[in-house]
């Protein structure tokens, strides 16, 4: 079955470019996301109902070196990439 990348409140296709490529804490998602469907992370942002913050994202790869607006929010050290490098080899 193929994945739907369209963002189940405003209807862009979450597929193109990085921005809208995450990973938020299971907790946020289980409370503000839409299941096994797609959010783009304004419409995210508007569900949650305040601004992001560090704590509110996961470290993972996408969260890290991929989404660029993601990234300046967490702003992860040095230290932290590194190890984040080290456990996906």
């Amino acid at each position: 079955m193929k994945r739907d990348y369209i963002c189940r409140d405003c209807g862009i296709d979450t597929n193109k470019g990085k921005d809208n490529f995450y990973g938020v804490t299971e907790e946020l998602w289980n409370k503000y996301g839409v299941g096994k469907g797609m959010l783009c992370l304004g419409c995210f942002k508007k569900r949650l109902g305040r601004e992001f913050t560090r704590e509110d994202f996961v470290p993972c790869v996408l969260n890290y070196f991929v989404n660029p607006i993601v990234r300046d929010i967490i702003n992860p050290t040095e230290e932290e990439c590194n190890d984040l490098r080290k456990k996906n080899r």
